[in-house]
């Protein structure tokens, strides 16, 4: 069974909807996009929607055409690693059946069946499933076999952007003429008017890809000393490698990160650059004792390949990737970690096409060290030769910043609170929200203790009629919509202008089932709306002793349904209300763990370089939107430098950075990023937040958490001291005031005492 992240999710809903319209609307060859970025799990998120589609296309009273069919495109042979992911997915699951062009049985497309095709087989005029085999038939023959089925067909042009925009290409899916075309890549061509996006920072919060790229100028940033540029890039990355290993055995992590090393020529023959620098570098690795021989070294080139079985294992022993840059599309190995790139020296454009084989975390989820969760790219190209592409430019970031060399650990206990999503469904909960809704909106109620089951029942009826609800089914007919054909299955079909009412069980569940799925709202309408439907059935049957197929005709009813509409739109604001209580409170996990001011921390455009001295990283980078009072106290600390070994400007979301828990005031158990962490010349650590006086609606909360926090972590050898800080003004000087206890007003500042760090003493 496929399981979801939340974006996956949206997606899926949202590609469902375009088709829905699309379908239902005349002409071919309509475009739909899909915008995925890399590692968020498109093809998960295309098997989900193709299944979802054919479960769903029966219940489409305004569609003619209740069969579908898909041929899924793929260049050079990432069609096969498409289709055994998803012949793995429907393992056990058989809405949809994967095939090859050599499975196709009767000389058509079945109805749910996915054709796998690799691109370059069929763009061409001469390829085999083009030109007619012995027996005269082929591609286009078969696809219009499945017209002549009817049964509509939608083509998914996975990596569009590869392959999809060239004249064969446009000619070759003209001959096809599908329904629907859909373009899946990260960085589409074709624009439309109907389209899905997920955005990266979706698929980060998910802990699906690693939280930046750090691009690393070496011209910039590094002397070569005796050594060549390459040589020196080599060991740099090498070492960067051995770095994150280290990281993944701290954590006890069975992780063995790849160092990919790709070459600057893509063509299929080596270049004398392509030797020169294979020469150097496996002479290099030699002298490291990293070769193919003792499988430390894999290589992918088109005249050889060694020790590429199993190197996608996590724990694969393999350290080092020497690749040309066409490898495999689609290949996909989560533990790449580190990347080397050889580029002649010219104008080159860095997007996330260029390093997207390192992006992927290897367990999907991020790690308490920030080394974990970032990728690494070295180049011999200088800083000022590299234009980032500017989608990217929050993502591929050069502000790298390098723990101090004399800090010493202070391993304080840090405190991460990781929230599980709830799932974008509707569960059995549903059913209470349902009736607490009916009886706030409809004044029904079950109270057995007062009245009989019958004179219940009786007096709800009869609410129900001063609702002007009507309840006398005897005399209702459900009008089917015009020009629609239902389901085979029934055997009913409407021609013409004529309109028809529905008279059997049949007729009546299936208009039903679409309208419980019109209104689950953004819940997923295939999971959600069975829940729907037994909600409302139960509804009557324990409110009005009403059987379901009466029940059904009552809410389906034209007068009725704009009430039963109001219903389940306040049962769901309910339900919702429910969920959020739940996500606040009973699905939090607390992550403990010992913080130490990270080795290394990466900052985006939105941080400005600033002089310090003494920041725990260097350089120092300050947040552009910082506000006064921690500008101003940045600017207190490296007046107060004589006093000060280090200070460290604290994160505030990651789980890299330090936080403590506390309770809000709505009895939430939240994360609380203290801004600064110092360290004293007296060996003291001062954890400070600064605020103004009263400046938030949990200052108190916050304060009083850390001060417990201080209490209950201070030892002999590890003395804390801090609070919340605000600025006490004298002039145009400014002092900070802070206090040793618990408070409880903010406003009170009878208790407080100026930190001064020249006054601090062992």
């Amino acid at each position: 069974m496929i399981i979801l992240k939340q974006y996956q999710e949206n997606a899926v809903v949202g590609l469902a909807k375009e088709t829905w319209s699309l379908l239902e609307n005349q002409g071919r060859q309509k475009k739909i996009v899909f915008k995925a970025p890399t590692g968020a799990g498109k093809t998960v998120v295309m098997a989900k929607y193709m299944a979802n589609i054919c479960d769903e296309i029966n219940d489409k009273l305004e569609l003619k055409t209740k069969k579908i069919a898909f041929i899924w495109f793929a260049p050079n042979q990432l069609h096969l690693q498409s289709y055994s992911s998803i012949l793995s997915y429907f393992d056990n699951l058989r809405t949809i059946k994967p095939i090859q062009y050599e499975d196709i049985t009767d000389e058509k497309i079945q109805a749910n069946e996915v054709l796998f095709i690799n691109w370059q087989s069929v763009n061409k005029e001469k390829n085999i499933y083009i030109r007619e085999d012995e027996y005269g038939k082929n591609l286009i023959t078969y696809v219009n076999n499945t017209y002549a089925d009817d049964t509509e067909i939608i083509c998914i042009l996975d990596e569009a952007h590869y392959h999809a925009s060239g004249k064969k290409a446009k000619e070759l899916l003209s001959q096809i003429g599908a329904k629907i075309e859909m373009d899946v890549s990260a960085t589409p061509l074709f624009k439309s008017d109907y389209q899905y996006i997920i955005k990266r920072q979706e698929v980060i919060k998910e802990e699906m890809i690693k939280k930046n790229v750090i691009l690393n100028s070496a011209l910039d940033h590094y002397k070569q000393k005796n050594i060549s540029l390459n040589q020196y890039l080599l060991e740099q990355a090498i070492k960067q490698r051995d770095e994150i290993a280290k990281a993944y055995q701290d954590i006890g992590a069975d992780i063995n990160p790849l160092l990919l090393i790709q070459l600057p020529n893509d063509k299929k023959k080596e270049s004398v650059l392509d030797k020169k620098i294979i020469d150097e570098i496996i002479l290099s690795l030699k002298s490291k004792e990293i070769t193919t021989n003792n499988h430390k070294l894999a290589v992918w080139l088109s005249n050889r390949k060694d020790n590429l079985e199993n190197i996608e294992k996590l724990n694969s022993i393999t350290d080092i990737l020497l690749f040309k840059q066409a490898i495999a599309l689609g290949w996909d190995c989560p533990r790449s970690a580190v990347l080397l790139i050889f580029r002649e020296i010219n104008q080159e454009h860095f997007g996330i096409q260029t390093v997207g084989r390192i992006l992927r975390m290897p367990q999907q989820k991020h790690y308490s060290n920030v080394l974990l969760n970032n990728g690494y790219v070295y180049t011999n190209l200088s800083k000022k030769v590299i234009s980032i592409i500017q989608e990217d430019i929050d993502y591929i970031v050069q502000n790298k910043t390098i723990r101090i060399s004399n800090y010493k650990s202070i391993g304080l206990n840090s405190s991460y609170i990781n929230t599980r999503l709830v799932r974008n469904r509707l569960n059995s909960k549903f059913r209470i929200c349902l009736y607490e809704a009916g009886e706030k909106f409809l004044n029904v109620n079950r109270d057995l203790a007062r009245n009989t089951s019958d004179e219940l029942y009786k007096r709800n009826k009869e609410i129900l009629e001063q609702n002007f609800i009507q309840i006398n089914i005897n005399k209702i007919e459900i009008p089917i919509p015009k020009n629609v054909e239902l389901s085979v299955k029934i055997g009913v079909t409407i021609v013409n202008e004529m309109e028809q009412f529905a008279k059997t069980y049949d007729e009546l569940n299936l208009l039903f089932r679409q309208f419980c799925r019109d209104n689950v709202g953004n819940y997923a309408k295939v999971e959600s709306s069975p829940v729907l439907e037994l909600a409302l059935i139960s509804f009557f049957i324990d409110y009005f002793s009403i059987g379901e197929e009466n029940a059904i005709k009552i809410i389906l009813y034209q007068n009725n349904r704009n009430k039963f509409i109001e219903l389940i739109d306040l049962a769901r604001k309910i339900y919702q209300e429910l969920q959020n209580k739940k996500a606040l409170k009973s699905t939090k996990q607390v992550e403990n763990n010992k913080w130490d001011v990270p080795k290394e921390r990466i900052y985006n455009e939105h941080y400005s370089e600033q002089i310090s001295e003494k920041h725990a990283l260097m350089p120092f980078y300050e947040q552009k939107r910082a506000s006064n009072p921690e500008k101003e106290f940045v600017k207190f600390l490296e007046i107060n430098k004589p006093h000060i070994e280090w200070w460290y400007k604290n994160g505030e979301k990651n789980k890299e950075d330090f936080a403590i828990t506390y309770t809000d005031t709505d009895g939430s158990l939240r994360s609380f990023y203290v801004d600064f962490v110092i360290k004293l010349k007296n060996n003291k650590i001062a954890l400070f937040d600064t605020k103004t006086i009263n400046s938030e609606k949990e200052f108190v909360n916050k304060h009083n958490a850390l001060i417990k926090y201080i209490e209950k972590n201070t030892k002999k050898e590890k003395e804390l001291l801090g609070g919340v800080i605000i600025p006490d003004f004298h002039g145009q000087d400014i002092m900070w005031k802070y206090c040793k206890n618990e408070i409880t007003n903010a406003k009170d500042l009878s208790q407080w005492i100026f930190f001064e760090p020249s006054m601090m003493k062992k």
